[in-house]
């Protein structure tokens, strides 16, 4: 059951997502209407603050599945650091509704047709607003076949290399 509107987790402390966290609650939220529900859960730092009356900070959760899966759409927030963001993969997985950053897609290849992607905070707001408006969580199983289809790909390729190597050596 949804009860939530929107729902981020993560280790806070850690510097990429605090700047993505900062990103949200400094420019994102103050563009949501006041009676928008964002919990947030994980580890805080001090000094982490919202006075949007709708953000809730809720510390540890017993299950980070359920968490998200109670909420209508998830933010995917990141602005900083690099490689695969594992939030936004385990968001596509489950086929949950998403508003990313152009950032937490890097390194991956098929964007779902319920995430939509913004770096305009009022944009990001919006799309927010709209998606937990009208839910609409999708397969996530399509999503996973392709991720497993495009690595093995890449795998196949890397070998197919190193092959072409070993037999240049011992030629």
């Amino acid at each position: 059951p949804i009860d939530c509107d929107a729902a981020l987790i993560g280790t806070w402390t850690w510097q990429p997502n605090r700047i993505g966290l900062d990103w949200f609650l400094g420019k994102v939220v103050p563009h949501l209407r006041p009676g928008f529900r964002i919990r947030i859960a994980g580890h805080m730092p001090a000094g982490v603050t919202s006075t949007h009356p709708g953000v809730q900070f809720v510390g540890r959760v017993p299950d980070a599945r359920a968490f998200v899966c109670g909420a209508a759409v998830i933010p995917l927030i990141s602005t900083a650091g690099s490689g695969v963001q594992l939030k936004t993969i385990e968001t596509f997985e489950l086929g949950l509704p998403s508003v990313a950053t152009s950032r937490s897609l890097r390194g991956i290849d098929h964007r779902p047709a319920n995430c939509v992607v913004t770096d305009d905070p009022a944009g990001f707001a919006q799309a927010l607003e709209a998606a937990a408006a009208d839910i609409d969580d999708v397969d996530g199983t399509t999503f996973h076949r392709r991720q497993v289809k495009a690595l093995d790909a890449a795998v196949r390729v890397g070998l197919e290399k190193i092959g072409a190597v070993r037999r240049e050596v011992l030629a």
